[in-house]
Order: structure tokens, then sequence, then C-alpha cells
């Protein structure tokens, strides 16, 4: 084959290009409307909620209806989610990588996410048709099953086609660049001789000898398990979308188990029952609320309130850039979100006043971590539940009092750091009178935010899932309140709930399916089996976990460890007789340090691109004693359980 051939024509090359410019361009739109009917059903749900509680009368059955609809809206996220490329990746190794190979690993992946979702949509249809044929409804409403089950076949084989046209789009360019080297022709007619060999006896081997494979994996389940990890490890480090990662390897690694159609079928299940459960609605209205709560400025409300308590003291814009964090980070959920926007407003206010370099990233940097931990918004926390079967309106509870004693934990080291090191802050600032009730006024609709969403998911007023449409609704009309939505920002708002939707979510579905594999390969039973064997004490099991979290939260991103560690992990602290709530406070916790814990920590290089004149070793040098605080927190609340469990068990 000469080079030319290889070639695509401009005419298909252009046309393949405006086409997924095109679908794209369709996907958000459905999206859009999708998410904003979110927005609507979040109203009625908050219009529910006060009946109940004024009139002791609800809309009957509306959590079946809003069960069914949000199955819908979120998988119309995945096909718009799928055009922006919002698939969480691995990126490790992504510096030492030429153009080249990067472009390479591009076609793999795009390749890799085609057989993902052609299996899936496969499987969905079969679904959908299964719950017509067995004319399956709802339990009160008796509303049918099938035509909420198609449509969700239907958006994702539309994120399907999507899908293929940016491989063939990225195969192209790849082809492109691999026609500039002087061996194109033999090179790619190795490749593709390699390949059909390849893929013949990979074939062959599959087809003759699966019972022998699944015979040595029966009786080698810790190799298996060990095989599949190194398998997916290596494919995430090499750029592959996380989701098809996990995805592919339990399918492929259930099947040694139980067979592939079982495995595809039961993994396909495990999906859809996920998008049916009555607090799928949670995580993508509590992103929302955060969204608009950003989109309102109060931010700015919670750093100027922060500045005014405690600027008085020596190191007031440090302490107040840890109070905003921990603030701002409640409404909104995501550690890099609230390092990045509290970065914004505090990172100039501490230069001009002669904060050193080193203090002000650090504690920014540290600070984010709290956006996590606080509840009522946090991401990894609803995650962690979605996973785990754990109860989210417990989860955040018990966020609370470990919330606070990081937020003191992190002034105390403020204070510490700037007695220590003078120089890294100036003299304290001097508050202007009446400041401090001007700036408690202003951040009343934080207040309200904040205050309405949690205390009505303690005091039993409502449940979690209410709870998010709550916040996100009252979120809504304070941004509308302050005229915050012209100007495109309402659009705005739902694009970004939608890609971090999509990201997420494509996580979970992933995870379940390796939990799948899991499940029926025995491994936690094993692992159960041999860390009893060791003879070691609860507490040191849970302190060797606590040293793998820290090292994988180093160089990986939240969301990644928690999906990928949960269905593992999970199940083996359990059974040594730990309660799972606490362990969901104490799996955050260890994460979140991760993201400021060198040798990576994401939080860190988040700074950096914020302060590019600040070298890397500055910010390490700030966050270091943060760390040290985040690690005696996590000894307190290992040691100490019932600092996450007394408010929990105090709930209504």
């Amino acid at each position: 084959m000469h080079g030319a051939e290889a070639e695509m024509p401009e005419t298909d090359a252009s046309f393949l290009t405006r086409l997924e410019a095109w679908l794209g361009a369709i996907a958000n739109r459905v999206a859009t409307v999708c998410v904003t009917g979110m927005l609507l059903i979040a109203g009625i749900t908050l219009v529910d909620v006060l009946l109940r509680w004024i009139l002791h009368h609800s809309i009957p059955a509306f959590n079946e209806v809003v069960a069914m609809t949000f199955a819908v809206a979120i998988s119309a996220c995945i096909p718009a989610g799928i055009a922006r490329d919002v698939n969480l990746r691995v990126d490790l190794l992504l510096s030492k990588m030429t153009p080249r190979v990067e472009t390479y690993l591009k076609v793999v992946g795009a390749a890799a996410m085609v057989i993902f979702f052609g299996l899936l949509v496969w499987r969905m249809f079969v679904f959908a048709a299964t719950t017509h044929a067995q004319w399956r409804t709802t339990s009160i409403l008796s509303l049918p099953q099938a035509p909420f089950m198609y449509a969700v076949a239907g958006l994702f084989a539309f994120a399907l086609v999507i899908q293929v046209v940016i491989t063939i789009n990225a195969t192209r360019r790849a082809i492109m660049l691999l026609r500039t080297s002087p061996y194109f022709a033999t090179a790619l007619r190795g490749t593709l001789v390699i390949g059909v060999v390849v893929a013949a006896l990979v074939a062959a081997w599959l087809l003759f000898d699966m019972r022998a494979m699944s015979t040595w994996a029966r009786t080698h389940v810790g190799w298996t398990v060990v095989l599949a990890f190194i398998i997916m490890w290596v494919l995430t480090v090499g750029q592959i979308p996380l989701v098809a990662v996990m995805a592919l390897a339990g399918i492929a690694s259930s099947s040694l188990f139980i067979g592939f159609e079982p495995a595809l079928s039961a993994g396909t299940t495990e999906a859809i029952t996920f998008l049916t459960d009555s607090q799928v609605a949670t995580l993508p209205l509590f992103l929302m609320m955060g969204s608009f709560a950003a989109t309102a400025n109060l931010s700015e409300d919670v750093y100027r309130l922060a500045h005014a308590l405690l600027g008085r003291l020596r190191g007031g814009l440090a302490l107040a850039t840890i109070g905003a964090c921990a603030g701002f980070g409640s409404l909104t959920g995501s550690s890099m979100a609230t390092a990045v926007t509290i970065g914004r407003v505090a990172l100039p206010e501490m230069r001009a006043r002669g904060y050193s370099p080193a203090l002000s990233t650090g504690c920014c940097a540290a600070g984010g971590t709290l956006g996590a931990l606080m509840p009522p918004a946090s991401g990894p926390l609803i995650l962690f539940a979605l996973l785990s079967q754990a109860s989210i309106g417990q989860l955040f509870v018990a966020a609370i009092l470990p919330g606070l004693l990081a937020i003191v934990l992190y002034l105390i080291t403020v204070v510490i750091y700037v007695r220590v090191s003078p120089s890294s802050a100036p003299v304290a600032a001097q508050v202007k009178p009446g400041e401090t009730m001007a700036a408690l006024r202003g951040c009343g609709p934080a207040a309200l935010l904040f205050g309405s969403v949690l205390g009505g998911i303690y005091s039993g007023v409502f449940t979690a899932s209410e709870g998010a449409s709550v916040g996100a609704f009252v979120a809504f009309l304070v941004c509308w309140w302050r005229g915050r939505l012209s100007g495109g920002s309402l659009w705005r708002v739902m694009a970004e709930t939608t890609a971090t939707t999509a990201m997420i979510y494509g996580l979970i579905f992933g995870a379940q399916i390796f939990s799948l594999f899991v499940a029926v390969s025995g491994v936690t039973q094993t692992a159960t089996e041999y860390v009893s064997s060791l003879g070691w004490a609860p507490i040191v099991v849970i302190a060797v976990i606590c040293v793998v979290y820290l090292i994988l939260g180093s160089v990986m991103e939240s969301f990644a460890v928690l999906v990928i560690t949960i269905p593992i992990v999970t199940p083996l602290v359990l059974d040594i007789g730990y309660d799972i709530v606490w362990w969901g406070i104490i799996n955050l916790c260890i994460v979140e340090t991760g993201l400021i814990h060198p040798p990576l920590g994401l939080n860190v290089f988040v700074l950096k691109s914020m302060q590019p004149d600040v070298s890397i070793w500055t910010i390490y040098k700030g966050v270091t004693p943060f760390v040290v605080a985040d690690l005696f927190k996590l000894v307190l609340l290992i040691v100490f359980p019932s600092i996450s469990l007394w408010l929990v068990a105090t709930m209504m």
C-alpha cells in the first residue's frame, strides 16, 4: 500500500469532521434539555417536601416518576460527555509520551470505548425487550417500564454512534501522522499482518481452551485478580479511558467464572438497576447546586466573612483562606474546584500583602481538600455511598465533625507556621468597623443553602435525594435573585453539570461491571481468609490499607481511586468488624490527603498552573505542614471512631 492510498480523501475527512461536530451539537442540546428537566423536577420536589412538611400531604408516588425520569436524563448526558471527551484518564506517564505515541494510544482508547458501548447497548436493548415482553410496571403507579428502558438504550446507542465517528477520525489522524515516517508502508503492512495473526490466535485460544482457562482461574483466584489488576493498571497508565478499562476487564474476568454472556448480561443489569435506583438523582443535583453556587459568586461572600472574622490575627488571610475553602467547599463538593475558585480570590490578596509564596499556595492547595469532606455537596462521599450501598444521609452527618476537626487542625497549622516563620506573613490586618456585620449579611444565601440542605437531612424532614433537589433549586433561586443567570450563565451551568455527570456516571457503570468480577471470583472472601491467617490486629490492617490509599491518591484522581478500590476493599474492611459509614469517612480523608501528598498531588499541580512563577518545590514546602495535620487527623479518626459516628447516632 502506498502512502497516498492510506490518506483519506479530503472530502471524506472534512465530512467526518463536520459529522462529529454535528453529532456533538445535537448531543449537547439533548443533554441541556434533560438537565434543565432535572432542575424542573428539583423545583417540584421542593414543593412536595413543603407539602409534606406543612400540610402532611405529598404528591403520590412522586419518587417513582423521579427515578424513571432521571434514568433517562442521566443517560442523555452520556452522548454529550462522549462528544466532549470527558472520560477520566490517568495522566501519570503523559509527560513522558511523544505526540506520536499519544495519538496512537488515543486510537486504542477510542476503540476500547466502542467495544464497551457496543456490548452495553446490545444488552440494554435485550433488557428493554425483556421488560416489554414481561410487561413490567412500577409498583405504585403501574407505569410501564419498557418505554423508559428503550429511551435509555437509544441514548446509549446515540453515544455509541458518536464514539464510532470519533474513533474513525482518531484513526485517520493517526494514519496521517504515521505517514510522515519513511517506513510507513512497511510498518502498516507489518502491523496488519501481526494484528490478524494475533487476533486469530486469541480467537482460537478463547474458542478451544476457554474451559482450561476457567479451571485455572477458579483454582488460582488470587493470581487471577492480580493479573486482572496488572492489566488494568497497564492499560490505565497507557491513557485508555478508565471506564472502558474497568468494564472490559470486569466482563473478561467474570467470563472466566460464569461465562461470557451471563457476565455481560449481569453487568448490564447492574448498570440499569443502578440507573433506576431512588438515589440516582442525588449526585447530578448536588453537582448542579455547586455550579449555581459558583456562578452566584458565593465564594467571594464566604471569603469576605472569613477575612472579617480572622483578619485581625497574624496570618489572617491564610486563616481566612482555610475558612473560605471549608465554606465554599461544602457547597461545591469538589477539591480542585474549591482550590481553584478560592485561589483566584485569595492568592492575589495574599501576594499583594506580602505573604510568602509557600504559605499562600500551600494553604490554598490544602484548603481545597476540604471541598470533598465538608457536606452536603461532597461528590466523592456520594460516589462512595452509591458504590457501597451506604446511606448518603448518614455519611453527610458523619462527615460534620471530621470536617470541623480538619478545619481546626488546618487553622492551628497556619498559626504554628507563621509563628515558626514570621516572615511568611505580615502583621495582622485591620478590619474596618461594620465589616463583620456586612459580611454576615452577605453570607445569608450561603448559610440558607447549607442550613436548609444539611439541617433537613439531619432532622429527617427529607431524604438525601430530596435534599439534593432542595439544594439545587435553592441555589438556582439565589443565582436568579442575584442576577447571575444572564449572558448564558444558565446554559454554562447546565453544560458543566452535563459533563461532570457523564464522567462520573460512566465511571460508576464501569465500576458496577468490575464489581461483578469481584463478587463472582470470591476474591473478598479469599482476601479476608488470607488476612485472618496473618493474625494481624484489625487496626494494623487498616493502617496498611491507609498507606496503599495514600500512594494511590498521590498519583490518581480521587474518583478513579474510589471506583477501582471500593468493590474490593470495602467488603474486607466490613468483614474485620468496622462500620461502613466510618470507613466511608476514613476512605475519603485518605484519598483527599493524597491530593496534596508528594510525589505528585493533583492540587499541588493545580496551584502550580495558577502561579507559574512559583516553583513546585516551594508549593510542596508550603503544603507539607498541612499533610502532617492530615495524617494526625487520620490517626484520631481511626483511634476514636466516635468522632465520625456520634452525630449519626442522634439522627432523627
